[in-house]
């Protein structure tokens, strides 16, 4: 009657009870989710969700195809397991989400190399911050993903492995006031004067910054924190380049434009800030051999001798 994938849809309306934030996560335009749920009420002659300005609520009979949709999906889900696991790596795919900071390592590299030596497979790719990549693993929606590890360090449900810690840098445009003072030493409290641009910041990078401000703490930063929140590295270092904004990023992420002379490094007195990620997933679910092999990649890489050269020691 339907594809799981529009089964999919109306799980993700439930889950958001708001249909800008649902069509987002499964990847579609607004009309297009509007489009897909009227032809499943069409199909069943039934309206299952409510609708208005001020909320989208299930319908008495769409709490019951919700269900069924969830037993389907999830049915799905393990048959496809069971299929990539008996045909092997050669012609399965695998949905991996990282975080941005991460999606400028090794990672990328280690993608290249499984799909380079598996050119039957698939790998799809989501680049978001560590909270929505937790959202679409719980969902079903990615095999594993790569980047912080603070959602995983609380929540039951995920299961993760520790990749070595890489030291950030913090940078802006050459030209900024904070370049080229006598006092070349840079404090936490002279970073927040001016606009904060990066990812999603996690808990523990807020009190890095909160810890300048002794008993006032996070009190004491700028609202709202950080100025501009962007999950694109190629963005945030426009942003820079053009502006008085600050941002952090790994320095090979930086390496062009330094070279280039476009961006300067920020030397700036505090303790070290460095990644926290890891490899996260589901306890209770068996990883394909393709997933299986990527993950494996992954954490070769993260401990060759070359990325050495770029993690700090804890």
């Amino acid at each position: 009657m339907f594809e799981i994938r529009e089964l999919r849809h109306l799980l993700s309306i439930d889950e958001f009870r708001h249909f800008g934030r649902a069509a987002k996560a499964v990847g579609l335009s607004q009309p297009a989710l509007t489009k897909s749920l009227q032809r499943i009420e069409h199909a069943l002659g039934a309206k299952l969700f409510e609708r208005s300005r001020a909320r989208v609520v299930p319908t008495v009979v769409g709490k019951e195809v919700l269900e069924r949709a969830r037993r389907l999906v999830d049915e799905a889900e393990d048959l496809k397991q069971t299929v990539d696991s008996m045909t092997g790596a050669e012609v399965g795919s695998v949905t991996v989400g990282v975080g941005p900071a991460m999606s400028e390592t090794y990672v990328a590299a280690a993608i290249a190399a499984v799909a380079q030596q598996h050119p039957r497979s698939q790998i799809v790719v989501r680049v978001d911050n560590w909270r929505q990549l937790s959202d679409w693993l719980l969902a079903g929606e990615l095999d594993f993903y790569v980047a912080d590890v603070g959602e995983a360090r609380i929540d039951a449900r995920l299961h993760y492995t520790t990749l070595p810690p890489q030291k950030f840098v913090w940078f802006c445009r050459p030209s900024h006031p904070l370049v080229g003072r006598k006092s070349k030493a840079v404090s936490r409290r002279d970073l927040v004067r001016f606009p904060i641009a990066t990812p999603q910041l996690p808990p523990w990078a807020t009190e890095w910054f909160a810890a300048a401000f002794g008993e006032q703490g996070a009190a004491g930063l700028p609202r709202p924190f950080p100025a501009i929140e962007c999950e694109s590295y190629a963005m945030l270092k426009r942003l820079v380049s053009s502006s008085d904004c600050i941002s952090a990023a790994l320095q090979r992420t930086l390496a062009r434009e330094l070279e280039e002379g476009s961006l300067a490094i920020l030397p700036v007195d505090a303790p070290e800030l460095a990644t926290r990620a890891g490899i996260i997933r589901l306890p209770d679910r068996t990883l394909s051999p393709l997933a299986a092999d990527l993950v494996a990649r992954i954490e070769m890489m993260a401990n060759s001798t070359d990325t050495a050269k770029q993690i700090v020691t804890a």
